[in-house]
């Protein structure tokens, strides 16, 4: 028979067990300010007012998303609890809102906040303080620079990355290609430019015959498109952005020009740009692709669309599920979601961006088949690969194959 341990033994023995236990669950629980057992903060700043504020839709899908999540059950058993300001695309407001967020609220990260020149103010702050300024919307540029701004990740395909495919597209299947531009003045429609005179190179001088500009606050761009017109062009890159990519359309139908049309995947919705253009007049254009279009009939049974659509009626039943601004909002935050649960318990700020950078050939069933996330410390550029998809009056129809981004 085994003697009996004295009684001061066993209370040590239980007393080193229950530290031992206490530690382990220490170690694996690590919060910064913004996480907790029960919640998850995260900020944003969106135009729900001002000239684009049909993008703030993009939060109203996220935040109806996220409460469907969080009756769920939340994220590895915490509520995530988004917090989501009106910045009217002002990049004044844009720093004082997320200074709020960040010193007032203490939110973990930031997510999806829109613009160039409202991130860009932010920008810096943000790195300074390392708070990871995650999947925001914008394809500027200068998002990716990993060795100075490493908090920083963008949530589109860069716009110098964009316009290398139009080129691509258009030197393989346009004859004689003569080209006009129109571009917003500004670092988003300097980094169209930039990426196609890269891929251009030398043919550039030859191939550009015509370029005009226009400022946000210009009212039209109706005699910029009357000037290109009259340049002979058979392609029409038009770099713009909200109604002045409605209205370049629309004006080129009303002066009979019709040459191959190219614009930005942030410019394609079909609600809210192609069809105050007129939905006839946006027909034969392209752009890029990453995700399934809810008005491509190829998709009407595909599961994933189906999901989508039960949330929509459900969850957010004053927005339109037909606007691929909305599915957009729901890709994005299932991403994020996604990092948070591969985050644990360690809710550290470090440990956001470690596991947003580790991701390898990602996808889910709201993404075109062959289009991939991958990501890592040195190259910032969300997408691995993408599709091209041409407007066919009705809806955007993917065609091809994939492009690889790298």
């Amino acid at each position: 028979m085994t003697p009996r341990r004295p009684r001061w033994i066993r209370l040590f023995a239980l007393l080193l067990t229950f530290s031992g236990l206490a530690s382990t669950a220490w170690a694996q629980k690590k919060y910064d300010p913004g996480a907790s057992d029960t919640e998850i903060r995260v900020g944003q700043t969106l135009p729900y007012s001002g000239p684009v504020s049909m993008l703030g839709n993009v939060g109203k899908v996220s935040a109806a998303y996220l409460e469907m999540v969080n009756a769920q059950g939340g994220i590895n058993g915490r509520k995530i609890k988004l917090i989501s300001l009106d910045d009217g695309y002002s990049p004044v407001k844009t720093m004082e809102q997320t200074r709020k967020l960040v010193e007032g609220e203490e939110v973990l990260f930031m997510f999806s906040s829109v613009g160039t020149a409202t991130n860009q103010v932010v920008h810096k702050y943000l790195n300074q303080k390392k708070i990871p300024q995650l999947l925001i919307l914008s394809g500027a540029n200068k998002w990716n620079d990993p060795a100075n701004y490493p908090w920083t990740l963008s949530g589109m395909f860069s716009y110098e990355a964009e316009a290398r495919i139009y080129v691509k597209h258009m030197l393989a299947h346009v004859k004689d290609p003569k080209i006009a531009i129109l571009s917003q003045n500004d670092e988003f429609g300097r980094d169209f430019l930039k990426g196609l005179r890269s891929a251009l190179d030398d043919k550039a001088a030859s191939m550009i015959v015509a370029q005009a500009s226009y400022e946000s606050t210009d009212p039209t761009v109706d005699s910029q498109m009357i000037s290109l017109k009259a340049s002979g062009a058979n392609v029409l890159m038009s770099f713009s952005n909200g109604k002045f990519t409605s209205q370049s359309i629309r004006k080129a139908a009303e002066l009979g020009w019709k040459p191959q049309l190219y614009i930005p995947l942030g410019s394609s919705s079909i609600a809210s740009i192609l069809q105050p253009a007129g939905l006839d007049n946006a027909t034969g254009a392209i752009t890029i692709a990453n995700q399934k279009n809810p008005l491509d009939p190829q998709w009407r049974d595909d599961p994933g669309m189906k999901e989508y659509k039960d949330f929509m009626k459900r969850w957010a039943p004053n927005l339109d599920s037909n606007e691929s601004l909305n599915l957009s909002g729901i890709t994005l935050t299932r991403l994020m979601l996604d990092v948070l649960r591969k985050c644990g318990d360690d809710l550290t700020r470090e440990n956001v961006l470690k596991q947003m950078l580790s991701l390898k050939d990602y996808s889910s069933n709201l993404m075109l088949p062959g289009v991939t996330i991958t990501t890592g410390t040195q190259d910032y550029e969300l997408y691995s690969s993408t599709r091209l998809q041409r407007f066919n009056g009705q809806s955007w129809i993917p065609f091809g194959d994939a492009f690889s981004l790298r």
